[in-house]
């Protein structure tokens, strides 16, 4: 992955097979620092580079998948 990426906005929406559907409350700027991701009520601050590099992407391939 690069270290060079979008923006990620709050209330992004991801998915963890352990905690489910999830989203960002907090955007991401750099792929170092750590934001705040809300699963069914519970906060968790989680690294960025996480979110970008697995949460996002299953996010992405359960979108497809229900198309």
């Amino acid at each position: 992955m690069s270290d060079e990426f979008k923006v990620i906005q709050p209330t992004t929406t991801v998915y963890c097979t352990e905690r489910g559907e999830g989203w960002t409350l907090t955007g991401i700027t750099a792929i170092d620092e750590f934001t705040s991701v809300m699963f069914d009520g519970v906060r968790y601050t989680l690294p960025a580079r996480e979110i970008i590099e697995v949460l996002l992407p299953a996010q992405q391939a359960r979108e497809k998948a229900n198309q």
